[in-house]
This record gives C-alpha cells, sequence and structure tokens, in this order.
C-alpha cells in the first residue's frame, strides 16, 4: 500500500510546493557555501577551522576504529560558552550545559554513490585554550581578544585545539540526547560502555575500508559542533567542515589527511566538487527558529536510451524533528524499477531501530517512497537524524520529477518539506548534463 505523502493528490502537493511549504533557491557550491558561512556573523559563530590530527585505533568483530582532532574557530562578533560540565566555573548567565559538543563522521564515494559509512557518538567540551591561530578571525576581521570568563568562553578570532586523542577519550555523549537545532541537551549525560575498540569513536565496517572490495573509493571525515549560544545566534549553519582522507591496509585500515581542508561546508558537499554532474540544494523547514536545514544531492544519468539512473544523498544537518518518508512523484505512467536505500547505523548502545527504510512503487501515480516508522508508532525509529546522511536510488523512464517530499518525524507545523517541484529545476532538463544552467524560477 502508498504511504500518506504518496497518496495525497498532486494538486494538494504542488500548491504546498508554490505556497505553503517552502520557497527555494537553486545555488551552485559555492553560493551555496557562501550562504551558509558568512564572514560578519554576529553573536558567537564557531566554526570546525581543520582537524588537528586523525586517530586511528585498529579493529576487531569486523569494525575499524577512528576519531578526529578539531580546531574550533570563533568568527562571531561576541565570546562563545565553553563552561565545564561538571560546574567547576561558567560565564555570568551560563549553566554546565552551555557548551559545544563535538560530532564526528567519514564518508565514501565509491562508483557514483556518496555514503556514510561511519559515525561517531560525541565530545563534550570542557574548557577552551584560547589560541591565536593565523586564518582564524571573528567579525570584522578581529585577531584572537581573551574573553572576560577564560578557558570557559571561547574568544572572537580565537581557537581551540582537541587532538583526535580527546576526541576518542571515553566515555563520550550520545546524540540522541542532543537537539542539534538549538544545542540543548540534558546532564549528567548517559556515558554508556563497556567498550570495544570502536565503541562510541567513529565505527567503520572493515568491508567499507578495505580497497580489494572498494576500488577507486575516495573517502571524507567530516566534523560538527553544535553550541547553545551558537544555534540560538541562527549560525548553526557552517558548523561542520570536511577534508579528503587515505586508508592504509589491513587490518587497521589507518586513516590520513590528503588535500584541502573545507572550513563551513559539510561533507555531502564533497559530492558535487568530485563529480560535476551532481547538483546540491538545501530542503529548509519553514518556519523552522532556528532554521532546520535538511542537504540533498543528486545525481541523474542517462545509461541507455529512454532510462534514466538517479542517486540522492540526503544529509540531516541540524533538524530535531528529522525525516521518516522520502517520496519523489514522476509523471503518470512513469515506470520505476530497481529502487534502493542504505543508511548509516547508530551504535555503542544508542536506542534507534537499525531497520531499514521500506521502499514502495505506487505504480497507478508513479510515486517512489520509502519510509520508516512513524514518531507514534516508535520514538525511536530509524529517523533521518542530526549529522547522519541516507541515500536513495532508483531508475525511471522519465527525466523530470514532479516533487520531492521529506516527511518530517517529530509532530509539528509544517508535516514535510517539500524541494525540486516541477517549477523548480535545471532549466536544460539535466539535457547538456550542465550543472551551471541553473533555473532562475523559484516557486
Amino acid at each position: 500500500m502508498p504511504s500518506t505523502a504518496c497518496s495525497r493528490s498532486r494538486a494538494v502537493i504542488h500548491l504546498a510546493a508554490q505556497v505553503l511549504l517552502l520557497t527555494i533557491v537553486l545555488f551552485s557550491p559555492g553560493a551555496l557555501r557562501a550562504q551558509e558561512a558568512s564572514p560578519e556573523a554576529t553573536n558567537p559563530d564557531v566554526t570546525v577551522f581543520d582537524f588537528t590530527d586523525l586517530g586511528s585505533y585498529g579493529s576487531a568483530d569486523g569494525y575499524a576504529s577512528y576519531a578526529v582532532g578539531t580546531r574550533s574557530c570563533n568568527r562571531g562578533s561576541t565570546p562563545l560558552n565553553w563552561c565545564d560540565q561538571n560546574n567547576n566555573g561558567c560565564a555570568a548567565g551560563a549553566t554546565p550545559t552551555d557548551h559545544p559538543v563535538i560530532a564526528q563522521n567519514l564518508y565514501r564515494l565509491k562508483s557514483g554513490r556518496f555514503e556514510q559509512v561511519g559515525m561517531s557518538w560525541l565530545k563534550h567540551g570542557f574548557v577552551s585554550t584560547n589560541s591565536t591561530t593565523p586564518g582564524c578571525t571573528g567579525a570584522g576581521g578581529q585577531t584572537c581578544t581573551q574573553p572576560p570568563e577564560g578557558g570557559d568562553q571561547l574568544g572572537v578570532g580565537c581557537t581551540d585545539p582537541y587532538q583526535a586523542s580527546l576526541n576518542s577519550s571515553r566515555p563520550l555523549g550520545r546524540r540522541s540526547e542532543v537537539d542539534a537545532s538549538t544545542g540543548e541537551f540534558p546532564l549528567p549525560n548517559s556515558p554508556g560502555g563497556p567498550y570495544t575498540v570502536y565503541d562510541q569513536r567513529i565505527r567503520v565496517a572493515t568491508s567499507d575500508m578495505d580497497a580489494a572490495q572498494n576500488p577507486g573509493a575516495l573517502y571524507f571525515a567530516e566534523a560538527q559542533y553544535v553550541a547553545p549560544d551558537d544555534a540560538i545566534a541562527g549560525n548553526g549553519l557552517n558548523n561542520a567542515s570536511y577534508q579528503r582522507v587515505t586508508v592504509g591496509g589491513p587490518p587497521g585500515y589507518s586513516i590520513g589527511e590528503t588535500g584541502s581542508f573545507f572550513e563551513g561546508s559539510s561533507a555531502i558537499e564533497a559530492w558535487p566538487a568530485q563529480d560535476v554532474l551532481v547538483e546540491r540544494v538545501n530542503a529548509d523547514v519553514p518556519g523552522s527558529v532556528p532554521l532546520q536545514r535538511f542537504q540533498v544531492a543528486r545525481k541523474v544519468t542517462n545509461p541507455s536510451p529512454g532510462l534514466w539512473h538517479y542517486e540522492y544523498a540526503i544529509r540531516n544537518h541540524n533538524s530535531d524533528r528529522a525525516a521518516q518518508e522520502f517520496a519523489i512523484d514522476f509523471p503518470d505512467g512513469t515506470s520505476i524499477t530497481n529502487a534502493g536505500f542504505s543508511d548509516i547505523d547508530s551504535h555503542s548502545g544508542e536506542p534507534y531501530s537499525p531497520t531499514d527504510w521500506t521502499i514502495a512503487v505506487d505504480a497507478p501515480t508513479s510515486v517512489v517512497s520509502w519510509t520508516t516508522e512513524t514518531f507514534a508508532t516508535n520514538p525511536n525509529a530509524n529517523a533521518l537524524r542530526w549529522a547522519t546522511m541516507y541515500n536513495f536510488w532508483f531508475d525511471a523512464d522519465s527525466e523530470l520529477p514532479l516533487s520531492h517530499t521529506l516527511t518530517l518525524f517529530k509532530p509539528g507545523t509544517p508535516a514535510d518539506v517539500v524541494f525540486l517541484a516541477e517549477n523548480a529545476i535545471f532549466v536544460d532538463g539535466f539535457e547538456s548534463n550542465s550543472t551551471t544552467a541553473w533555473s532562475a524560477t523559484v516557486p
């Protein structure tokens, strides 16, 4: 049976796309990065300035273990709270929950598909060194200014390094306890344990790292800060950064840095950077304050006359409402085949279900959908949550979808986010394989 999003009429979907749910502008990757990382942010604005180092901790039980060392930079106009969660000192008006948490991820580009293959728990910040690092400046080019509360704040234009050994030092914190849109979380957190070599760290199946099983694959590490005062100020959209990494051989499959570092850009930006056929669009939750964002990338190829192959990657940047369904509407009579799905499982005792999303093709309406359980049915369902990316793919004998709908997981208004509707597509309908011929039409 088709899901709720599949069964609603196209007229309603198109009206929602044009009037109620979302105003979309398609951007080049460079414009998207500029939108997400303003150099003149007001209030605190923390970014991952660079990676200090990468940690590789061996393998066990078919999993390799990693960590990313991160250097934060406050590019805003006021200090960022960095309060010790043990309440050993806080800025005036701050509490022990007023500090950043750090998520770490690993991605793989293989055979035209960009997937998340690893994720960690969270490092809770506890003190800032307020160091001066060339290139890190605050609003107006301000260099490092020591904040009034010392190590309980990150000063404007200042950096703070957390080595991989620190970001992998357990116990770490659960992602499930953090609202990434506001930066809020409870204390004390639930530490988990006992630990194998990979528990709470970036856990990756060794089969996903082995060169013989992944010929030609490229890998990318990502880290993301979430901080309450940064999020509430509306500066949470540039908090992830990435860099390409190399992978060694068995048994440890150690990783190393290579190439440029991309501050303020999520790793999903690596896909269009590596492949000119990939397009990117942001799908924001209308009316959300602070703004909740999903990042969408897709690649459409024409492997044979009359057949198109679609690859989608959707990353939840900071939406606490998460997503439970992705549906794509095609013109009536479109044949849709070979639909697939991949995700990244939470681990080390996180409560979330690992069950894959159910794939359905409704032939009468030519809608393909991927669905997990609703929040009402299972609050710990396998929803697409923050700092996590899922993949969707299929073949179709039509090159132009009518619309795309993400159904949100947690209750609220709106229920859906509609993007890439039929009046917001490439002007050439992908026929030239041009990624510069963006449509100027905005729904």
